[in-house]
């Protein structure tokens, strides 16, 4: 029998609280996650057995800030990966793969804890990484915040893909995982080029990295079951001995 006695389990996923229309039409509004994305359900009736269900979307246009009209597999604590995602664009390698195709304990397993509270306002490089494994799930949070926050250079993203990490996790605020976002391709993004050009997840925004004792851990982070959506939800948790 497996026992966590002698672990703790600590939560890595963001809170998000649910914008609520109910059937009578008054609105419960929610809790956004750090990007200010809303969870977005409406209360409807099940006719077959009579219980309330409460439906994922909302119409185009009624929520301020989000006009799309449904809720992304990006809102709150997710994984993502290349296909289906970013794999149109320019310059990235053949053979990238969605999160259904990858096997499940690609999202389980040993990983390494990367506190940078003391890189304020600069670059995360390789020789701030020294405890990255090959095969670990990374780690990275840190309690910085506005012009303190650390960002993931591009050269160490893929340094990180070349030591064959299994899985990247990114504490947010605390952490800036991506840069470049609006140069031209094939010199943007370059986190999301190398992670998913490699295959390897990337989840985030997650909290509480900075709660965590120990310099490595045991983390879970599984995305539904769901084939051909390029990111899904998680419930990412750490386990560490205490």
């Amino acid at each position: 029998m497996i026992s966590l006695e002698g672990h703790r389990i600590v939560d890595l996923s963001w809170e998000l609280v649910s914008r609520v229309t109910r059937m009578d039409q008054t609105v419960e509004e929610g809790k956004r996650d750090v990007y200010n994305m809303p969870w977005i359900v409406e209360e409807t009736y099940n006719e077959q057995d009579g219980t309330i269900e409460h439906l994922v979307a909302c119409n185009a246009g009624t929520v301020s800030a989000w006009p799309v009209g449904g809720v992304s597999g990006h809102m709150g604590s997710h994984v993502q990966l290349g296909i289906g995602h970013n794999d149109n664009w320019t310059g990235l390698p053949d053979g990238m793969k969605g999160i259904w195709e990858m096997p499940v304990d690609t999202y389980y397993g040993e990983a390494c804890v990367c506190r940078l509270d003391h890189l304020k306002g600069q670059p995360i490089l390789p020789e701030h990484l020294s405890n990255v494994r090959e095969g670990d799930i990374v780690l990275m949070g840190s309690t910085n915040t506005d012009d303190d926050i650390p960002w993931i250079e591009g050269d160490t993203a893929y340094w990180l893909a070349e030591k064959k990490i299994k899985m990247l996790g990114v504490g947010v605020p605390g952490i800036r995982w991506e840069t470049k976002q609006l140069d031209p391709e094939p010199d943007n993004c370059p986190t999301h080029r190398a992670m998913t050009g490699a295959n390897i997840p990337i989840v985030y925004p997650l909290v509480n990295i900075e709660a965590l004792s120990r310099d490595r851990c045991f983390v879970m982070s599984l995305p539904l079951n769901v084939e051909r959506m390029e990111g899904t939800w998680v419930r990412a948790i750490a386990i560490e001995e205490v």
